[in-house]
């Protein structure tokens, strides 16, 4: 399947989201670059591993990833603390993925940049092992252990590109 950028997306649904950005402004720094034709997701999770695994899939399919932190790093300072870097909302994404790498029943300091990002609006993917859904109403989409999550953050920015129907009169 080719990849999905945001221009096409745009094209074919002829309506343009992307969460987080203030003012519709793209701030760069050192560890973020914008390209505002790629479609981009913020990906957190449980185990740096389990991102990473997701993320060199994204990649692949040509999305953009953002992290609020460098693999390897303490969880905090995030990204929006840490000089010369960039938090993810101030770049702007498309969806928020979180890669849970065992059944937790409740958010893991890793997944903070979720509630952020639903704040901002964004649609949630929730892949991994997950029998405990701690995210349950606020998940746009699920996918289990093994699962596809290019095709999953693909339909969860789709969906949020959709327009709501005007309120009748």
């Amino acid at each position: 399947m080719a990849p999905v950028g945001q221009t096409q997306l745009v094209a074919e649904l002829g309506v343009s989201r992307r969460f987080g950005a203030r003012g519709g402004r793209l701030r760069v720094s050192e560890n973020a670059e914008a390209r505002p034709d790629e479609p981009t997701v913020l990906l957190v999770g449980t185990h740096d591993w389990a991102i990473e695994q997701s993320a060199t899939e994204l990649e692949a399919a040509g999305w953009q990833v953002l992290r609020c932190h460098e693999p390897g790093e303490p969880t905090f300072p995030c990204n929006a603390l840490i000089e010369g870097r960039t938090c993810p909302l101030e770049i702007g994404f498309d969806v928020v993925a979180t890669v849970r790498a065992r059944a937790i029943s409740a958010l893991t300091q890793p997944e903070f940049g979720v509630v952020c990002a639903l704040h901002a609006g964004a649609p949630l993917v929730v892949a991994g092992v997950a029998s405990e859904r701690p995210f349950g109403p606020w998940t746009a989409v699920t996918v289990e252990q093994n699962g596809d999550v290019v095709s999953a953050c693909r339909t969860a920015a789709a969906e949020a590109l959709v327009p709501s129907p005007a309120p009748t009169p």
